[in-house]
């Protein structure tokens, strides 16, 4: 006769080992998380930092063509166009801008002389860039809006991956408006007399920056490589922009928003832009890096990086500058012709 043997109990999990090894999974991802949250940190901020190289040789790619930089943003009732808009054939987005300056339409952006740095003639015989405004054969200034792709979408829609920075957590757009998370030096003059950012009395030829801002009907104002004496790696071109005081995370209503595509959109569209320049931090006043301390502070550069933000200087290199940094260094690398010989930033 043939004895069958017992069949073996299967083995298992008991409840005290499976909570010992659910309690080692969870004690492993607690020390690996922070490990990929500085992966992904330090990922984002090497992302922002080649945006800002490939702006910095576009920038350098125009002064060539042109010999002196594009116009940092000019006059507010033409919805301030300014160097996001003129950068576009530079960094492979001639699509984009063949669309702003179509001249077989009557609502685009106008195109300053030899691409800035002097009177606005070319039109009708004046200077006065307000009698663009729905004139017929010269409405570049309607509306940032009305100007299309030919898809039939406003250009001002349209999302440039080089001017997003990863690490902001700010929509992607507000309205009709895209984003971007960079803005031009325009240095580190006082506000012109005003105890706040504004537009009011604001000439370039008081702006002591790379990238300049005129509120002037008449004139745009540039800088060149050879305006910067303070040296092009001593002196700030562009910084990032981000949340701070006035800058919210709405996507909707009122509130500041940097975007790309003009300064100052609330004169026809309803949609209020911070400006496509910022001023670095004068000696004596406001606008520290990452302020978020007071109203004037959407005028003020700011990162999402930990412990500051990222810079292109004007010889086309990047720099990570630090939060904590010295007001008086941080006024001097703002100036292109202040006299400084700051270089231990």
């Amino acid at each position: 006769m043939i004895l069958l043997s017992k069949k073996s109990r299967s083995s298992a999990f008991t409840l005290i080992e499976l909570l010992v090894v659910i309690a080692i999974i969870a004690i492993l991802i607690g020390l690996l998380l922070p490990a990929v949250q500085k992966v992904r940190a330090a990922a984002a901020r090497m992302s922002c930092s080649n945006n800002l190289k490939q702006m910095g040789i576009a920038m350098h790619t125009y002064n060539d063509v042109y010999s002196h930089f594009p116009v940092g943003e000019y006059n507010d009732d033409n919805n301030n166009w300014g160097w996001a808009c003129h950068l576009l054939p530079y960094i492979e987005q001639d699509a984009l801008y063949n669309a702003l300056t179509n001249t077989a339409s009557t609502s685009r952006m106008w195109v300053p002389p030899s691409g800035g740095g002097g009177p606005n003639t070319g039109f009708t015989g004046q200077t006065n860039i307000d009698n663009l405004n729905g004139a017929t054969a010269f409405g570049q200034c309607t509306t940032n809006t009305g100007i299309t792709t030919p898809a039939g979408t406003p250009v001002v829609s349209s999302v440039i991956k080089t001017y997003i920075c990863p690490s902001c957590p700010l929509p992607t757009l507000k309205g009709s408006f895209a984003k971007s998370n960079y803005c031009g030096n325009m240095g580190n003059t006082a506000p012109w007399g005003a105890t706040t950012f504004g537009c009011g009395g604001v000439l370039g030829d008081r702006n002591n920056g790379v990238l300049l801002y005129a509120n002037n009907n008449d004139r745009t104002y540039v800088s060149s490589l050879t305006s910067i004496s303070d040296g092009t790696s001593n002196t700030v071109m562009i910084g990032e922009a981000s949340t701070s005081a006035n800058v919210t995370l709405s996507n909707t209503g009122s509130g500041s928003f940097p975007v790309w595509a003009g300064g100052n959109g609330g004169g026809c569209n309803g949609t209020t832009s911070i400006g496509s320049c910022l001023r670095i931090m004068d000696a004596n006043a406001g606008y520290p890096l990452n302020g978020n301390n007071g109203a004037g502070n959407d005028a003020a550069f700011c990162s999402k990086h930990t412990g500051g933000g990222n810079f292109a200087m004007a010889d086309g290199s990047v720099r990570f500058i630090s939060s904590t940094i010295d007001p008086l260094v941080y006024a001097a690398i703002g100036s292109r012709n202040g006299g400084e010989t700051t270089t231990n930033f």
